[in-house]
C-alpha cells in the first residue's frame, strides 16, 4: 500500500507495503445525499417543530451563527439555502447578520473570511466575533455553578437565532458543535476559562485532570454540562446540525431545537467514530493537512485520539506540518516548562487556556515514543518530548526490519476514538 499523507497544503508520500497495516477508520456510509440535498432537508422537515421559513415570517432581524475555519462546515453551499429560505419568509437581507462564532480563538483576515464563508450579498452583515470585546458582549444570566454569562450581542438581538455546525468529538468536552456554538462560540473570555478551567479536577491531591473531560463523554462531564446549561440562556431557535462523513464533507443532518437535534447527531457520530482496534505497539497517524495541522493545538488532536490506539510505550508516527507554530500565545508559559508537575501546577492556580492542550500532549510524549514529521521548530519540538524525523520512509523501513509481521495502527483520515461500552 503507497498512501499520500496530508501535510500542510501537500502530502509526504509514504510506502507501507511490507507492513501489516490496521485501518483506523470511520463506519461511515460510502454514498451519502449531495450537501444541498442533506441541508435542504433538515431546513424545510426538521426533527422537531417549524420548518425554518415558517420560523422567520415575520421576522425583522436574523443572526445566523457559523462556526470559524477550525471546523469543516460547507458553508459556502449551506449559506445560500438558509439565506434563500429568509427571503421567502419575508426577511429583507439587511436584516440579516452572519455572525463567526471563533470563540477565542483568533479571528479571519479577508481572505480567510471569504473562503470560509463564500459569496455574501452586500446587505448581509458579516461579524467576527471577539470574546475579549466586552463592548459586544451583553449579560445574560448565571448557570447553577455561580457562572455569569456574557453573549455577543448580535445573537441576544436577533428576533431569531439560526446556528449551523457540526459535531464531533472534543477532546475533553464530549462533544464539539451544538451548544458549543452558542458557549463558548460566542461568548466573553473570562467564562470561557472558568467553564475549561473545570477540566482539572481540584479535589484530588495533586490536582489532575477530570476523568469524565474525555472525547464522547456528556454526562458527568462537568466541561460539557456547564456548556449545555449556559447555551440553554439563549439557545439557536432553529439548529442545522452535521455530522461529517469519511471525507469530511457532510454525510448526515437534522434540523429543528438542540434538544431535538443534538443528542441523535452525537450518538450518529458516536456509532460512525468510535471503532475497534488495538492495542498497537506502532501507530502512524495524520492531523489531516491544512488546516487541522495548521497549529499544534489543532494537530494534537489527532495525536491524542491515535495514542489512545497505542500499547504502553508504542511507537507513534506523527505526520503535522504545524506551520502556524503553537497556535496562541496562551499556550507558550506551558510550552517554556512543559513539565506535567508545572503545568498542573499552573492550571490548578489559575486556568489558561490551552494548558491542558499541553498537559495532554506531554502525557503523550511521556508514555509513547512520538516520532513527529512537523515543521515545528526543533528546540520546541525537543523541548515538547518529540523525535524529530527528516524521512517518513527511513521510519518505516526500520519498522519493517524490526518487526515486519507486527500490526500497525493507521489513522490517516478522521479521528476516530475506540468504542467505549457505556458514555
Amino acid at each position: 500500500m503507497i498512501l499520500r499523507l496530508p501535510y500542510g497544503r501537500g502530502t509526504i508520500t509514504a510506502d507501507l507495503r511490507g507492513l501489516h497495516c490496521h485501518e483506523l477508520r470511520p463506519a461511515t456510509p460510502r454514498r451519502v445525499a449531495p450537501v444541498r440535498d442533506l441541508a435542504a432537508e433538515a431546513l424545510d422537515h426538521p426533527a422537531e417543530g417549524p420548518s425554518i421559513t415558517e420560523l422567520a415570517r415575520g421576522v425583522h432581524r436574523v443572526t445566523v451563527l457559523v462556526p470559524d475555519a477550525t471546523r469543516k462546515v460547507p458553508l459556502p453551499e449551506i449559506l445560500p439555502l438558509v439565506f434563500e429560505r429568509l427571503s421567502h419568509a419575508g426577511v429583507e437581507a439587511r436584516g440579516i447578520t452572519v455572525l463567526v462564532a471563533c470563540g477565542t480563538h483568533p479571528s479571519g483576515d479577508a481572505e480567510s473570511l471569504a473562503s470560509l464563508l463564500g459569496p455574501i450579498p452586500n446587505e448581509i452583515r458579516v461579524i467576527q466575533h471577539d470574546a475579549r470585546d466586552t463592548a459586544s458582549l451583553v449579560s445574560v444570566g448565571t448557570v447553577p455553578s455561580g457562572l455569569a454569562v456574557r453573549l455577543n450581542r448580535a445573537a441576544l438581538e436577533a428576533d431569531l437565532l439560526v446556528a449551523v455546525s457540526s459535531v464531533q468529538h472534543h477532546y475533553f468536552a464530549g462533544f464539539g458543535g451544538g451548544p458549543k456554538l452558542v458557549f463558548p462560540g460566542v461568548a466573553g473570555y473570562e467564562e470561557t476559562q472558568a467553564n475549561h478551567a473545570r477540566v482539572i479536577d481540584l479535589t484530588t491531591d495533586p490536582p489532575g485532570r477530570h476523568p469524565r473531560c474525555e472525547p464522547g463523554m456528556l454526562d458527568g462531564n462537568p466541561v460539557a454540562e456547564e456548556i449545555a446549561l449556559a447555551a440553554n440562556l439563549r439557545p439557536p431557535d432553529f439548529a442545522l446540525l452535521l455530522v461529517g462523513g469519511e471525507d469530511g464533507r457532510p454525510a448526515w443532518s437534522a434540523g429543528g431545537t438542540l434538544s431535538a437535534t443534538f443528542p441523535s447527531a452525537c450518538a450518529r457520530a458516536r456509532a460512525w467514530f468510535e471503532v475497534e482496534g488495538g492495542p498497537f505497539r506502532r501507530v502512524i497517524v495524520t492531523a489531516g493537512g491544512y488546516p487541522t495541522d495548521h497549529t499544534l493545538i489543532q494537530a494534537h488532536k489527532a495525536l491524542d485520539a491515535a495514542c489512545r490506539f497505542a500499547a504502553p510505550d508504542a511507537e507513534v508516527l506523527f505526520v503535522a506540518e504545524c506551520h502556524g507554530g503553537p497556535g496562541s500565545p496562551d499556550i507558550e508559559p506551558f510550552l517554556a516548562d512543559p513539565r506535567v508537575s508545572a503545568i498542573v501546577a499552573r492550571l490548578a492556580g489559575g486556568y489558561v487556556q490551552y494548558g491542558h492542550t499541553a498537559l495532554r500532549l506531554i502525557e503523550k510524549t511521556g508514555a509513547f515514543r512520538v516520532l513527529a514529521k512537523t515543521g515545528l521548530p526543533a528546540d520546541l519540538s525537543e523541548r515538547l518530548g518529540l523525535h524529530v524525523v527528516a524521512d517518513v520512509q527511513e521510519v518505516l523501513g526500520q519498522w519493517r526490519e524490526q518487526a515486519p509481521q507486527e500490526a500497525v495502527g493507521l489513522m490517516v483520515g478522521p479521528i476516530v476514538y475506540p468504542r467505549r461500552a457505556t458514555h
